[in-house]
């Protein structure tokens, strides 16, 4: 196979703008852990042990995104299995998403394509892999997927590249409002910035009192039709339509994606160790059920291990004490990706309001067009054909039709003539005759008459 650039300039407004995702690095607003302890908790359960153990939950979740198992330590060490098993009818996850931090808490100054609007308008709460974020852009949402239907310019577009043609907004962190028992020293946000149907990928963390520009640059990656002679494992890419395949792997209710592929296979090692799933970090699935308080110190035992990712063939350049999670994932063979470049400035504390701390971002296009690649197959079966018939005719002066004449003679009309000649020989070949039938041959004279 060979891949070319197909067209160089293609115009950035056909490609959908990414989808952004911004988290609080303290997931959660203590000011509602009241209403939370009181909603979620059953009234025996209201007692200083349970609140505790209740507590220590939320603690371990304010900082929990996937692979950060080592957040259950103290839970795992601390608490006996049976008193686990007492809280195992509150679901944590509904809990996170009462706790977490609504847009008008966070966001503020959102301007789209040098528009302004109400950030609400903008930004929708959705689960991901580093937690319960708020999402621009975003088709994973209940909201996002009926603008999506009813919308023919959602996911938006963007005419342009610069500040003026992306999206722009200043970020709160409210330190005031964090977990006074938080250990964590770091205060920031979570930024992951995604491709469209793509359920998560990796984050980036972005320090407090700056100024982050997220300059993006656009690739579409295309596989021609005729590279399916070969197979997924060799082209490596998987089609659309390849659903029968044994490498066809996503998530439920999802086209097929490369990191959609990861995110289910994540899903598949965590039923493998522990028999459930996170499902704070992945879409609503009824083939996995979700984990309860009682499996929490299974996936601290195994945390080495869901969080280490291993591909297929890195063994033999890249050694690792720990075996992780071995996913046989392929790239979509329409692949539209970004290029991330992050410039981080501080901004001087004279000019930070001191109970309000927070980051002004930017995330826009870096140049008004994108670049599309092409991969398609050298040789094709009909090109084997020719080229063979070519070289052919070449060198011993024959053609397919020669070659086919050949063939009919040395397999068809040989044996023909063969099996004739035989028959014939069989047929007059000489016999002995006896005297009294030979007298029955003698040539008689004719009669006058005759």
């Amino acid at each position: 196979m060979r891949t070319v650039i197909a067209e160089l300039n293609a115009p950035i407004y056909r490609f959908s703008f990414p989808e952004v995702n911004i988290c609080n690095r303290h997931h959660f607003n203590w000011q509602r852990y009241q209403e939370a302890k009181e909603t979620f908790l059953r009234p025996e359960h209201l007692t200083p042990k349970y609140e505790a153990l209740f507590r220590e939950v939320l603690e371990s979740y304010d900082s929990y995104h996937y692979g950060r198992f080592k957040v259950f330590k103290t839970i795992a060490q601390n608490y006996s299995l049976q008193e686990l098993h007492e809280l195992d009818y509150v679901n944590f996850t509904q809990v996170a998403e009462v706790m977490a931090w609504r847009c008008y808490e966070m966001f503020s100054d959102c301007t789209w394509r040098n528009h302004t609007y109400d950030c609400c308008e903008l930004f929708e709460p959705r689960r991901s892999q580093t937690g319960q974020c708020l999402s621009f852009n975003s088709v994973e949402t209940e909201e996002g997927a009926m603008k999506r239907q009813n919308d023919p310019y959602y996911p938006r577009h963007t005419l342009g590249r610069g500040i003026k043609n992306g999206l722009t907004l200043r970020v709160h962190i409210r330190n005031g409002w964090h977990s006074p028992r938080s250990l964590m020293s770091y205060k920031g946000i979570l930024f992951m910035l995604v491709e469209p149907d793509v359920w998560s990928y990796w984050h980036r963390k972005i320090p407090t009192n700056s100024r982050v520009f997220i300059s993006i640059a656009a690739r579409l990656t295309v596989f021609n039709q005729n590279t399916r002679q070969y197979s997924p494992a060799l082209r490596n890419c998987v089609f659309e339509d390849e659903s029968t395949s044994t490498h066809f792997r996503t998530l439920e209710g999802h086209e097929y994606r490369f990191e959609n592929c990861y995110s289910e296979c994540e899903q598949e090692y965590l039923m493998e160790f522990c028999n459930c799933s996170v499902d704070m970090f992945f879409p609503p699935s009824i083939r996995y059920p979700p984990c309860r308080l009682s499996d929490f110190p299974c996936l601290f035992k195994y945390r080495d291990e869901l969080k280490n990712f291993q591909r297929i063939g890195e063994e033999d350049y890249v050694g690792t004490a720990i075996t992780g999670m071995i996913c046989p994932c392929f790239f979509d063979c329409t692949s539209l990706s970004y290029h991330v470049d992050y410039r981080v400035e501080h901004i001087p504390e004279k000019f930070i309001d001191p109970n309000d701390t927070g980051l002004e971002v930017s995330v826009y296009f870096l140049w008004d067009t994108a670049t599309i690649y092409e991969t398609s197959a050298v040789y094709t079966v009909v090109d084997l054909m020719a080229s063979i018939g070519g070289l052919a005719g070449l060198c011993i002066g024959c053609s397919l039709v020669g070659i086919t004449e050949l063939w009919y003679f040395l397999f068809v009309d040989m044996p023909k003539r063969a099996l004739r000649a035989t028959l014939s020989v069989e047929w007059f070949r000489p016999r002995v005759v006896s005297p009294e039938v030979r007298k029955l041959f003698v040539k008689r004279k004719p009669l006058p008459y005759q």
